[in-house]
């Protein structure tokens, strides 16, 4: 099972859950404030509904441009690195 975070532009994020290249689940964000705590609850239902632990997750993964320096790429790339430890 793949997590991937498609930075679509610099206001929307799409998570994407996929087993074998197909689609499991997926939801839209918006970039704003509050983003750290946006994204974890998104992260949560998502993992909850389709009850998966953090263990089957194989790899996870962040594709699109994202701004360097911004707060939402640094909040994005630690929760990547987060999920993959």
């Amino acid at each position: 099972m793949r997590l991937l975070f498609n930075v679509k532009n610099r206001e929307n994020v799409e998570i994407k859950l996929i087993k074998n290249k197909r689609l499991i689940d997926k939801t839209n964000l918006t970039v704003g404030q509050d983003f750290d705590t946006v994204l974890i609850r998104a992260l949560d239902k998502i993992l909850h509904k389709n009850i998966i632990e953090k263990l089957s997750l194989k790899s996870v993964q962040i594709s699109g441009e994202m701004t360097v320096g911004a707060l939402s790429s640094m909040i994005l790339k630690a929760t990547t690195e987060a999920l993959i430890i």
